[in-house]
């Protein structure tokens, strides 16, 4: 049976409103009360957990469906075919040089020496994007053609809701009203050698060379969505726009401290929540590994998954950033939200690798050029911890 959305974001938010007010008690709140708000953490985050379920199971299925025209588990063929097929014919003439399987590959071109690499061998590799940057993975991602810009509307101010009779007049209305953001993105690129025998090397070199210079776009490119400065068509950092994201004081010069995270966790707008996660570097993590909860009898703020290894505050995910600030006086190095809706990633659909094996002989050269670029989104939907008390 399908979820009622209305009904669990109503329950949520009731909940969300109790929460507040019991940590709002600070020192003054009782044991019952401290058992309580434990218990409403753990509801928040299980429904949570249901409305996050059901929206991915969505999205996948229509990402299937725009991409392959069925739905999952439809028939092979088509284009998946097609796109093997080139796949292959590329390979073969790498390895053997033919003209027959050179013939067959009708989406190269050998301008100035190299031959490009057909969009069915890197296409599927922007999936590492996804799984060696822990931010891409999280923001809300975008196809960019033709332009290297895209326009992002974003409601600046909600409607009103009014009420009237049922033949009553009814007022105009003028909101909601919109903004846009502009995205752009810039040219990265990388010019990397290999020498043929490793290329011929059993364990199938080419792909892995081609696979490790798609991880160097990703970690270049997770680099800058997290401190980049935003000019020449960079990324502007999510942990450099406090300009955008609301902001929030630690309290205490270079430092943060225990009653920052059930603070910063209430102070989310409910319907941010269920796919918000913390986001710090490890040495930050490292630091918060020795707080207990403010007045929860020494309970551990951070609590390690032994399964999977990963850690949480509050029920919700920490993700490891390795380039985001320092804990220090003039740094934010916390951030928490939605990065699907506070921050948006474009990537251009083709991303080019030339393979030129005469120019640096006897090497073989990879030189690769992607367009990527990111941006601060909804500016209600993330907030940064400062970590200093001014």
């Amino acid at each position: 049976m399908a979820l009622d959305y209305r009904k669990l974001d109503a329950q949520a938010e009731e909940l969300r409103t109790a929460g507040a007010e019991l940590a709002a008690k600070g020192d003054g709140i009782t044991p019952e009360e401290r058992d309580s708000l434990m218990k409403i953490t753990g509801q928040l985050n299980q429904l949570d957990e249901l409305r996050v379920t059901a929206r991915d199971d969505v999205l996948e299925e229509a990402r299937h469906i725009a991409e392959h025209g069925n739905t999952i588990g439809g028939g092979p063929g088509g284009q998946e075919k097609a796109d093997a097929d080139v796949a292959d014919a590329y390979r073969s003439w790498m390895r053997n040089g033919s003209e027959e399987s050179r013939a067959a590959l009708v989406s190269l071109t050998d301008a100035n020496g190299g031959y490009v690499v057909p969009e069915p061998i890197h296409g599927p590799l922007i999936q590492k994007y996804r799984n060696v940057s822990p931010l891409v993975e999280r923001c809300a991602n975008f196809t960019l053609s033709g332009d290297s810009k895209m326009y992002l509307p974003y409601k600046a101010t909600h409607a009103p809701v009014a009420n009237a009779t049922e033949t009553g007049a009814r007022a105009e209305q003028t909101e909601p009203t919109f903004q846009n953001i502009v995205l752009n993105a810039g040219e990265y690129y990388t010019d990397q050698r290999a020498s043929q025998m490793f290329l011929d090397s059993d364990v199938g070199g080419e792909e892995m060379m081609l696979g490790w210079i798609y991880e160097d776009f990703a970690v270049q490119l997770n680099a800058d969505i997290a401190v980049g400065a935003g000019t020449n068509n960079t990324p502007a950092g999510l942990f450099k726009a406090s300009g955008t994201y609301t902001t929030m004081l630690s309290g205490s010069a270079g430092a943060v401290v225990n009653t920052n995270f059930p603070t910063l966790f209430f102070a989310l707008p409910q319907k941010y929540r269920p796919n918000s996660a913390w986001y710090m570097s490890p040495a930050t993590l490292a630091v918060l590994m020795g707080f207990a909860y403010p007045n929860l009898n020494n309970t551990p703020l951070v609590q390690p998954n032994t399964t999977d290894g990963t850690f949480s505050i509050l029920g919700k995910r920490v993700v490891e950033v390795d380039d985001a600030p320092a804990v220090g006086a003039a740094n934010y190095p916390v951030a928490f939200g939605d990065l699907s809706k506070g921050y948006a990633v474009g990537i251009h659909k083709v991303l080019s690798i030339l393979r030129d094996p005469y120019t640096v002989a006897p090497y073989v050269r990879f030189y690769g050029v992607a367009r990527m670029g990111g941006i601060p989104w909804d500016p209600s939907a993330v907030q940064l911890l400062k970590s200093n008390n001014a």
